[in-house]
């Protein structure tokens, strides 16, 4: 027999269907291609269950962002900087082909592509984006007074790094072995990451 979910686990998993589903149908179709009605219907809820856990399409797009920054748990701290860069290397190459970072990755071009055309839907992808420069910059500087420029840009080009990496694999996958960020952070480094 199983048990009952109480009404904020229920919400929970409401949510997190409605998330996922407009995750995709963002990636699938794009952001003004989907309406509300689309994505409570690929969650098997109602219009109704969208509006009681977000205002409007801009809210379900900040919370999709809110989730993939709380997605990712802290690692522990690194020794150094190469270790640093070899831990980070090691997560990209191992993570880059799953499904939901790849369905992610759908929605998240959408997202950019959204908020470049519109300036108004533009400070939740900003503020996620500052979020990652910002937790590379302060481990970046934590672990070495040498850095091959500051770390606030050399947490600019890391992201840079990953987002470039990841669009031309998904694309061309032959052609751009997930290796190629690990390279990447060594030459950027100037250092062997490991």
């Amino acid at each position: 027999m199983t048990e009952r979910l109480t009404r904020a686990q229920q919400q929970a998993v409401t949510r997190t269907r409605l998330l996922d589903a407009a995750e995709t149908l963002f990636g699938d179709k794009g952001i003004h291609q989907t309406s509300l009605d689309g994505i409570a219907a690929a969650a098997g809820l109602t219009k109704g269950a969208v509006y009681a856990n977000f205002a409007s399409k801009r809210d379900l797009i900040a919370a999709i962002l809110e989730r993939k920054l709380g997605a990712d748990e802290p690692d522990p701290p690194s020794p150094s900087l190469a270790a640093w860069a070899g831990r980070l290397g090691d997560s990209y190459e191992s993570a880059v082909d799953r499904p939901e970072i790849r369905r992610f990755a759908m929605a998240f071009v959408e997202l950019w592509l959204h908020g470049m055309r519109d300036e108004s839907a533009r400070a939740p992808l900003t503020r996620w984006l500052q979020s990652v420069r910002d937790a590379h910059a302060r481990e970046a500087a934590e672990l070495a007074d040498d850095l091959p420029i500051p770390a606030d840009q050399l947490a600019a080009l890391l992201l840079a790094l990953d987002i470039g990496v990841g669009l031309q694999r998904w694309l061309d996958p032959e052609a751009v072995p997930a290796d190629v960020y690990t390279a990447g952070l060594k030459a950027i480094l100037g250092r062997a990451p490991r």
